[in-house]
């Protein structure tokens, strides 16, 4: 599923975790205009911190997604973009997660779920004779 098997996503530091993250964050905020938005009952905030200097630069994006109720959770998601020299050459773009309220497994659940609807959505896309 999506380029791995759904049971890989085992933890929040899983490459296939932050695969299913990004593929949602393009799609429910395309370009990430929006600092606040919803996907399928959680709310999302975006932040985005950044520093230029002369022989450097930084940017972190911050988002916070929650979902009330019950059983809700709360999970922060950093991504970090770094870059230096005159060129302004990519060094690091470090990422984590963190889960700050709720059960680690509600989380991946519902991300597992989301991965099954993105995984419906692009074999509508691909298949001959069902493209939208």
């Amino acid at each position: 599923m999506l380029g791995s098997k759904s049971n890989d996503m085992k933890s929040f530091a899983s490459p296939s975790f932050f695969r299913v993250f990004d593929m949602l964050m393009n799609l429910t905020n395309h370009n990430l205009t929006l600092s606040h938005w919803s996907i399928d009952g959680v709310e999302c905030e975006r932040d985005r911190h950044s520093f230029t200097g002369p022989k450097y630069g930084l940017t972190s994006e911050v988002f916070t997604l929650t979902r009330p109720g019950k059983r809700g959770w709360s999970l922060i998601v950093v991504k970090e973009y770094w870059w230096a020299g005159k060129e302004m050459d990519t060094m690091r773009m470090p990422h984590w997660a963190k889960l700050n309220a709720g059960q680690r497994s509600d989380v991946l659940d519902w991300f597992r779920a989301q991965e099954r609807v993105l995984e419906e959505k692009l074999s509508l896309h691909t298949t001959p004779g069902l493209e939208r």
